[in-house]
């Protein structure tokens, strides 16, 4: 049943086309992410004090001092509309019936596009629960589709889909010892992930000559177990000398190996999904001083060490954050940070169990030494309690 809902939501995200070769992406794909973490640049390694943190560092459940369930529907989308140049190639495909014109109406559009990035992300009945020290998630669908359009031999449009489900366990705690010199905290997330995946390449020899198939064949499944191991570290601050001045910041430092077994996946298909690639990520946090309903962040990472499509350009985060609280129901967040090299701004509102997520976002999807922007723009509804 799982397998048919899938395909069936990739029919309904993907356009129908015929695939060839595979293709070449080199922006880096997370088995999940979150609105808050994304809204301050991406950086959330040392801040991990919400649901999120299964994921983004298991240590952070240790220091939770409640409970915490969280069900969600999200929708990302670049700016440019997968179905918008769909429609385009679909006309351009049936505006004739010679073959030779049919190309030309083809690469028509695709040089008219040359050059654009097209990506949809949606997360379908979320649900994750925390408590101090342990907690779960169960994501049945996250659908992500890349698509670019490039000219290297001949136009080309190159689309890579992620489907994926998820079921993750995390127990963390806190490591009590006289001999640290402040708060130390350790955590695990055990992942279970069955992965849907597509990469591919389509000229427009391809289009022309059929541009109504989806072979469900070009569907590689696989499945995988993999964990992350986390750490927080938050030091004791003399009261006076010289970094006596970071008493009032309370810095915390952060550190996640993900997918340390790093064993990829297996299946029944030839050719297998991208694998869970085994990678570390860096952070530190900077709490500001409350001041009556309000209080404050900054934060920065390096994420993604050790990821095959890693450079310093994308793995570099850094974020604020800004939060008021008039009671436990009612109270929001704003964020600004940095994600890649580009500005990302983020909202939550929290009324009652109702919470909504507003985030407008940047990925690096250039080649390593010439940097390309995409612009994403999310929403994410939560029952959130």
């Amino acid at each position: 049943m799982l397998n048919g809902l899938r395909l069936a939501l990739l029919l309904l995200f993907v356009p129908t086309l015929s695939w060839a070769q595979e293709g070449i992406h080199t922006n880096i794909h997370h088995l999940y992410q979150a609105p808050r973490a994304l809204g301050m640049g991406g950086a959330f390694v040392a801040v991990a004090d919400d649901y999120s943190a299964i994921f983004y560092n298991p240590a952070g459940l240790a220091r939770l001092e409640e409970g915490q369930l969280n069900l969600s529907i999200d929708f990302a989308v670049s700016g440019g509309q997968l179905k918008d140049l769909y429609d385009e190639i679909n006309s351009a495909s049936s505006s004739s019936t010679d073959a030779t014109a049919k190309f030309t109406a083809i690469q028509n559009v695709l040089m008219a596009n040359f050059g654009k990035v097209y990506n949809v992300r949606a997360g379908l009945l979320e649900g994750i629960y925390v408590r101090p020290n342990w907690g779960f998630a169960l994501i049945p669908l996250d659908l992500t589709v890349d698509a670019t359009i490039h000219n290297l031999v001949l136009p080309s449009l190159d689309f890579r889909v992620y489907a994926d489900s998820t079921f993750a366990f995390a127990f963390a705690q806190k490591i009590k010892s006289q001999d640290i010199p402040g708060r130390l905290a350790w955590g695990v997330t055990a992942k279970a992930v069955e992965r849907g995946f597509i990469n591919r390449e389509i000229d427009a020899t391809s289009l022309a000559r059929d541009s109504n198939i989806f072979q469900p064949s070009d569907l590689h499944q696989g499945s995988t177990f993999d964990a992350d191991l986390g750490l927080l570290f938050s030091p004791t601050i003399p009261t006076d000398g010289l970094i006596s001045v970071f008493r009032t910041a309370r810095p915390t430092f952060g550190l996640v190996a993900h997918n340390i077994l790093n064993y990829g996946f297996h299946g029944s298909s030839s050719v297998a999904p991208e694998p869970l690639y085994r990678t570390f990520d860096f952070g530190m946090k900077f709490e500001m001083p409350s001041f009556w309903i309000f209080g404050s962040r900054a934060v920065f990472d390096i994420t993604d060490v050790g990821h095959p499509y890693f450079t310093l350009r994308k793995g570099s985060h850094l974020g604020f954050e800004f939060d008021w609280r008039v009671t436990s129901w009612w109270r929001g967040q704003y964020r600004i940070g940095v994600n890649q090299g580009y500005m990302s701004l983020g909202a939550s509102f929290l009324l009652g169990l109702f919470r909504l997520d507003l985030l407008s976002y940047s990925e690096d999807v250039g080649s390593y030494d010439s940097p390309k922007e995409n612009r994403l723009y999310m929403v994410k509804l939560n029952i959130d309690y």
